[in-house]
């Protein structure tokens, strides 16, 4: 064989082995595609088999009729050793009356002894307020055949004593389709498994409803108008921004020993101050906003009262969103005077949060300002790990005369999607440590290094926590001495769309495009951080919030350990959590706000 004829087969070899490969890959990724199409085709259903059993669930309790339920459970369901499930003893916590379902005896249950079952159930019922049946988690599924998974059904109505009450019962249910030829899908329960079941009762009288326009405030929160979606939407990349603007903080700046309100807006933010408190708990506010120089002031997601310069008044530090953040001193008697430029914090970024912290103990308060990705330049590239934010910053107190920007020296320039910072020592070292939440991502836990920098630990101290992050907080719930942490992400009933067949159907996807080259450093970081697991990050991301108890490791030491089983992960699709005692027994409870879009587009949150 000639040297030409060898390098002609050189050239060849190679060419006829893409030429048998290509197709072959490609009739291997289509095989793939239709088999996710066909899980995604599976879960769809039982999205809307779910649907369906709540509707007969309200039906159920309106006609007391127990057979709007067993309908939906097959002729040949059959549990074994399964038991009655029944409500327990009622016990006082907080002032609400708790009973926990349990099972009793072993009877093996057809479909004649859950009907009484459930007709037990449907009696404690005076009335059905609303209700919601939800995917927790697909365990195992066969395509288009059968599926293990648990539900949460969900219930507000009365007893018959007139209390007000939820119950929240989980269920393990095995789900076969039972569709004849010419049917696609028609799911039936062929057995289930009672999980855990919660009523939670009270007479609605620990905390009284008041109207606001009665206590003198007539606030009422308006949207930034430069994040109109309608008028901006060919600019605006990241719509979703434009419900974020807003919140509330209170304080007594001026000092007369009543906390005051200052409510946040896309447009005007509104001072409220406290008046009157008699007595007999009357309350009354006036709107201050002009008269405390507050006017113009609009696009704000931060409101910080506090002593920046240390002369003994409340001083006032606004972040807004890609608009200059500001910061107000009060002249002692309840005016504020704008000096962000000569301070230095009159930076224009998309701010979202902050927190204050003295973190190198010089007696002065510093700002760690969260900062989220530009609306109008991208979107969080990777849904699970966006790095393509704008960097957080914080900013040093110069011993009242002005800020410092020492965020690259200090080590703390996120770039996720932050949406929320906290500050605390965790380790016990007496140095303010740091925390973030990002949507898109992860959380980052900050350890003061005690010489003006922070070092990243998040995986080491077990709170990645990966999720769409919305915010934290720091409380010693259990009294131990150690502050313990408490996240607020998105619990979603689409978790099951995270299982190994979604998450190879998004590699493929990536790997077809220019993404896998544009994200590679975004992967490599990934991977880092949770290695090949991809399956389990994606059920984490819609799993809810998440309570991180902290295990004191000794100083300089952090490790934390999440409690799944503490009840305080199913809030909702989370955003602020704090932790406050409620009930003044000394022990801190959680307050979790959570909501989402829930009517027309653009008339409701």
């Amino acid at each position: 064989m000639t040297t030409r004829q060898k390098v002609s087969w050189l050239i060849i070899c190679p060419i006829l082995l893409l030429i048998i490969l290509v197709p072959w890959a490609l009739h291997g990724l289509a095989e793939k595609d239709q088999e996710h199409a066909q899980f995604y085709n599976t879960g769809k259903t039982i999205n809307g088999f779910l649907s369906s059993y709540c509707k007969g669930f309200e039906a159920a309790v309106v006609d007391g009729d127990p057979t709007k339920l067993t309908a939906f459970y097959s002729d040949r369901y059959r549990t074994p050793d399964r038991g009655r499930w029944v409500w327990g003893p009622e016990t006082m916590e907080s002032g609400a009356a708790v009973s926990h379902r349990r099972l009793e005896g072993e009877q093996e249950y057809t479909v004649a002894e859950l009907s009484a079952e459930t007709q037990d159930y449907l009696d404690s019922f005076a009335g059905l307020d609303r209700n919601w049946c939800k995917i927790d988690l697909i365990e195992t599924i066969e395509l288009e055949q059968s599926a293990v998974l648990t539900v949460k059904l969900i219930a507000d109505g009365r007893d018959l004593a007139g209390r007000f009450f939820q119950d929240r019962n989980f269920v393990r249910w095995h789900l076969v389709n039972e569709a004849t030829p010419g049917e696609a899908y028609v799911w039936k329960i062929v057995r289930d498994e009672p999980v855990e079941g919660v009523r939670v009762a009270g007479e609605r009288t620990g905390l009284v409803e008041m109207n606001p326009t009665d206590l003198g405030i007539d606030f009422r929160h308006q949207r930034d108008a430069r994040l109109d979606m309608k008028q901006f939407r060919d600019d605006l990349k990241f719509g979703v921004i434009q419900h974020a603007s807003g919140g509330i903080s209170a304080a007594d700046y001026d000092q007369d020993g009543r906390p005051d309100l200052l409510f946040l807006d896309g447009q005007q933010i509104r001072l409220y101050r406290n008046v009157e408190t008699t007595v007999e708990g009357a309350v009354r506010f006036t709107d201050v906003t002009s008269e405390a120089g507050l006017n113009g002031i609009g696009q704000t997601h931060v409101g910080l009262f506090a002593d920046f310069d240390n002369d003994g008044d409340r001083d006032l530090f606004l972040g807004r969103y890609l608009a200059p953040n500001k910061l107000l001193e009060n002249d002692g008697r309840g005016v504020f005077a704008d000096v962000s430029a000569e301070m230095g914090v009159d930076v224009t970024v998309p701010s979202t949060s902050a927190t204050l912290l003295d973190f190198d103990r010089d007696g002065f308060l510093d700002i760690y300002l969260a900062v989220n990705g530009h609306a109008f330049e991208a979107l969080p590239r990777l849904p699970f790990f966006a790095q393509n934010g704008r960097p957080n910053r914080l900013f040093r107190n110069n011993s009242g005369e002005g800020f410092v920007d020492v965020t690259e020296a200090s080590g703390v320039g996120d770039v996720g999607w932050s949406l929320a910072v906290a500050s605390a020592d965790v380790d016990g070292d007496g140095w303010t440590d740091l925390a973030v939440a990002n949507d898109f991502g992860r959380k980052n836990l900050y350890r003061n290094n005690r010489d003006g920098s922070f070092s990243e630990i998040a995986k080491e101290a077990g709170v990645l926590d990966f999720s769409g992050g919305m915010g934290l907080t720091f409380g010693d719930f259990d009294d131990d001495g150690w502050v313990d942490m408490y996240t607020s992400n998105i619990n979603s009933n689409q978790r099951w769309f995270g299982e190994d067949m979604t998450v190879g159907q998004y590699i493929r996807n990536v790997v077809r495009t220019r993404w896998i080259f544009t994200d590679f450093l975004e992967y490599f970081q990934l991977y880092r951080l949770v290695g090949n697991d991809w399956v389990e990050l994606g059920q984490q991301i819609g799993e809810g919030n998440s309570l991180f108890k902290n295990s004191g490791g000794g100083e300089g030491q952090i490790a934390f350990e999440e409690l799944k089983d503490s009840h305080t992960g199913r809030a909702g699709w989370g955003w602020s959590v704090n932790f406050f005692d409620v009930d003044n027994d000394t022990d801190l409870d959680l307050y979790a706000a959570n909501g989402w879009i829930s009517n027309t587009p653009g008339t409701d949150l």
